[in-house]
């Protein structure tokens, strides 16, 4: 982004330097070869599509076309460097033994989960470790080699039910492969929308309103794109999460309730929902409550 703005600069400093006899014929050559300029931009354009349609695959889960551009041993990798960073820094101070009762808890709840949907592909060759952190935030968060972290606090305030419910939550995170889709959607944004606008306003804008327009620009992208896909996957999650907890015969009416209390406990937001990565307690309350009918289906299914 630094480079593109500078090359923006350049190419202003530039064009201002030569005469206006010389900018007119520049001009001038530009819109006599407009047809061709238009057809040379299209066919860059192709191309990118093209590209991008190598990286495109059919998610099984939701039925979608997504991109994927990264291989899967990239993200686990690094995210075996985050984890390692985690556990260093909380390993001291911050995380529950495997005697320790909660964690006996959460790992049986996790056990039961992952031998009631064995026959997932994803499930039975990943190998999944569960990570309780003595905190009371209410949190979990899963990262991509299969590490789940689940806070004291949430397993405080949620029954087994709801615990499983919400470890099928982020297992779905990883099943969805969502940090690869999410890193691929906001490579390719900011590859085709971030760089040339940041090129273009920098080259026709002094540089504090091309600063500020590119700042719009990028705000922009943040909201409607990366904010927007995460609160996506977060849906999407919620959904095969049930599912997966469904599989393990449990009642399935605790998701929307454990997020019916979640809203009592936060109260209302305070913040902009479209400005937020998550949906709101309450819609996820009425997302899952929708639901339960499809889900009791897969239970009967299952023999529960």
């Amino acid at each position: 982004m630094l480079l593109t703005i500078i090359g923006g600069m350049v190419a202003r400093r530039w064009w201002f330097k030569r005469t206006p006899e010389t900018r007119q014929r520049y001009a001038d050559a530009a819109w006599t070869h407009r047809l061709a300029i238009g057809m040379t931009v299209t066919a860059g354009l192709c191309l990118i599509g093209t590209f991008l349609s190598f990286y495109m695959e059919l998610d099984p889960w939701t039925d979608l076309w997504r991109l994927f551009m990264f291989s899967e041993r990239t993200i686990e990798v690094r995210a075996d460097k985050q984890v390692a960073i985690i556990l260093a820094a909380m390993g001291k101070c911050c995380l529950l033994g495997i005697q320790h009762p909660t964690y006996k808890r959460v790992a049986g709840v996790t056990s039961q989960l992952l031998n009631a949907n064995v026959k997932v592909d994803e499930i039975r060759t990943r190998q999944w470790s569960v990570v309780v952190v003595d905190n009371p935030m209410v949190n979990a968060f899963v990262m991509a080699n299969g590490f789940i972290f689940v806070f004291s606090g949430l397993a405080a305030v949620a029954n087994d039910d709801q615990l499983s419910i919400i470890v099928g939550h982020e297992l779905a995170h990883c099943l969805l492969r969502h940090l690869n889709h999410r890193d691929s959607v906001n490579l390719a944004v900011h590859s085709m929308c971030m760089l040339p606008a940041a090129a273009v306003l920098s080259a026709a804008l002094p540089f504090a309103h091309a600063l500020f327009a590119v700042s719009m620009c990028r705000l922009v992208l943040h909201v409607c794109v990366e904010l927007r896909t995460q609160r996506g996957h977060e849906v999407e999650a919620d959904r095969v999460g049930l599912e997966l907890a469904a599989n393990a015969c449990v009642d399935v009416t605790q998701g929307y309730q454990f997020w019916e209390k979640m809203a009592k406990i936060n109260g209302p937001s305070t913040r902009i929902w479209w400005l937020e990565t998550h949906p709101s307690d309450k819609s996820r309350a009425r997302h899952l409550f929708s639901l339960i009918s499809s889900t009791k289906k897969l239970q009967n299914l299952a023999g529960c």
